[in-house]
């Protein structure tokens, strides 16, 4: 009988063989093709690192175009330096760019254009991400020219720019992103008994599930309450979703290292406890959503700015009470691999 690798062998901290079982780029170099381990390999094994490897470099190019996305249709990136000049574009050619040009994901008018500054001088200047139309071959469109310490100087359209405190909070959290990437389900396939056994325990988790929907959430929710008055409960909506986000990464960080841990089993009375706190905080959030839906009507912006703390301790209560529920039933508390006593 061939002997078990380490990482074949059942994980007593988290889920049994976790899957993938060494990142890539984890590997020693005497793993690259046709070298020491990588050519001891099964093809099918090959097959499934490949696969991983390119579909990470898929996932961080497509967040990439996703950061572009958002940075250019929220004024990110031609929204710094003080205006030095003023003036008018009329757009002489435009073509239509798309799905994936330089402004991003979508379809955009790409327009070439004459600029005729207040001083009398003129330019030419090609706009991107249809900040000009074919409309604007018979009307001129106002335009700026900003000067950027340590940067080249910008040319944009002069408009509001009402979500560019949205760009600013997604941008982080999208470079982040970026770097880190997301895991697609499936690549390496998972074995349905270990699939289940990830599904039990990831069921059993108090508020872990919750971190990253709600760092979203609230990070949207503030980003767009910018750009109503409530500017200082915008920002501070945007801090609470990064600090979502945070316990979001380490516990994404704690799954790609040990797996879904086995979740620790608390006594019936206090389980029963974490149930009543849940239940107590769906009321009062739901209470209070209500309450700042009122007083930030009607400025949808506003609504969701002010709703959006509220909803996340309705979803975390909810969530309370529905593991709590669970874990009284027993349903999901059967003996698997890693809790069983010999």
């Amino acid at each position: 009988m061939g002997s078990k690798s380490a990482a074949d062998a059942p994980d007593l901290k988290g889920e049994p063989a976790r899957n993938p079982r060494t990142p890539p780029w984890r590997e020693p170099w005497t793993s690259l093709p046709g070298v020491g381990r990588w050519a001891d390999l099964p093809g099918q094994e090959r097959f499934w690192r490949i696969a991983y490897v390119v579909s990470q470099v898929a996932v961080r190019g497509l967040l990439a175009l996703v950061l572009l996305t958002v940075a250019t249709n929220t004024g990110v990136l031609s929204s710094d330096g003080s205006v030095a000049k003023r003036g008018t574009a009329l757009a002489t050619h435009c073509e239509s760019t798309g799905p994936v040009s330089r402004a991003g994901l979508g379809w955009y008018w790409a327009c070439e254009a004459q600029i005729t500054w207040s001083d009398g001088t003129e330019t030419r200047k090609k706009f991107l991400n249809s900040e000009l139309t074919p409309e604007n071959e018979t009307r001129p469109e106002p335009v700026v020219y900003r000067k950027v310490r340590n940067s080249a100087d910008q040319i944009a359209v002069d408009k509001p720019m009402p979500f560019i405190g949205l760009g600013y909070a997604l941008f982080v959290a999208l470079v982040f992103a970026t770097f880190y990437g997301v895991r697609i389900p499936g690549l390496p396939p998972m074995p349905a008994e270990r699939r289940a056994e990830r599904r039990r325990r990831v069921r059993l988790q108090w508020w872990q599930p919750l971190a990253l929907p709600i760092g979203w959430g609230l990070v949207v929710a503030g980003g767009l309450g910018t750009a109503s008055a409530a500017m200082g409960r915008s920002v501070l909506v945007i801090v609470l979703g990064f600090v979502a986000l945070v316990a979001g990464w380490f516990v994404s960080q704690g799954r790609r290292k040990y797996g879904v841990l086995e979740p620790k089993v608390l006594p019936p009375d206090q389980t029963r406890r974490f149930g009543k706190v849940g239940r107590l905080l769906v009321i009062f959030g739901s209470a209070a959503a209500v309450l700042s839906a009122v007083t930030a009507f009607p400025e949808w912006l506003n609504v969701i700015s002010a709703v959006a703390v509220p909803l996340a301790v309705v979803a975390v209560g909810w969530r309370l009470s529905l593991v709590a529920n669970r874990r009284s039933g027993g349903t999901d508390l059967a003996e698997t691999a890693s809790n069983r006593t010999s």
